[in-house]
């Protein structure tokens, strides 16, 4: 993908769920953006920023179950916050062990998924494994800090992240839904 690049894609899934993400590269890293529709992440919005290295850098995450906020700091800890749901009021996350490697999984996210396998495309090759730690929200809501992540490269394109259905990365790193598509975000 040469920089900067602006695309946005489309498709359903599986769990009959349809999603539409954008991404786009620039000089801080990617801004991966989804909504999905149907599904049991009906109403799901994701706002992901990785780091131009891939690491995860924030994420604003708004469902049924509210909205959450997170970000690593530069000591080695994540902070954030969630805000209503069947929790009311806000629930502070401050200091959390989370190292520069670490990722940060929601589940049901095709982005986040997909950038998880793309930080990961030069250091697994295809039927190769590893699990990693990090942060998982759960599609219940649960929030699980500091747990492992198993991540496994299928093949040249099929990745199995967290307990979720495998996902599809072209080359890019970008999702492949089927049926689905892509294009440019800029006309012309």
């Amino acid at each position: 993908m040469t920089e900067p690049t602006r695309v946005a894609g489309w498709g359903n899934l599986a769990d009959g769920s349809h999603v539409t993400w954008t991404v786009a590269v620039g000089r801080r890293g990617r801004r991966w953006r989804e909504v999905v529709i149907g599904g049991p992440t009906a109403g799901q919005a994701v706002l992901l920023e990785t780091a131009p290295d891939g690491r995860f850098s924030h994420i604003e995450l708004a469902r049924p179950d509210g909205l959450w906020t997170f970000h690593p700091e530069g000591d080695g800890t994540l902070h954030g916050n969630h805000v209503g749901g069947a929790e009311p009021g806000v629930r502070h996350i401050a200091g959390w062990a989370f190292g520069p490697r670490d990722v940060l999984l929601v589940e049901g996210s095709t982005v986040s998924a997909a950038a998880i396998a793309w930080v990961h495309r030069d250091a697994l090759g295809p039927g190769t494994s590893v699990t990693v730690a990090g942060v998982v929200i759960g599609l219940d809501g649960s929030l699980t800090p500091n747990g492992t992540i198993p991540i496994e490269r299928l093949d040249e394109r099929q990745w199995s992240i967290g307990q979720g259905t495998p996902i599809e990365i072209d080359h890019d790193g970008l999702p492949i839904l089927e049926p689905g598509g892509r294009a440019p975000l800029e006309a012309g």
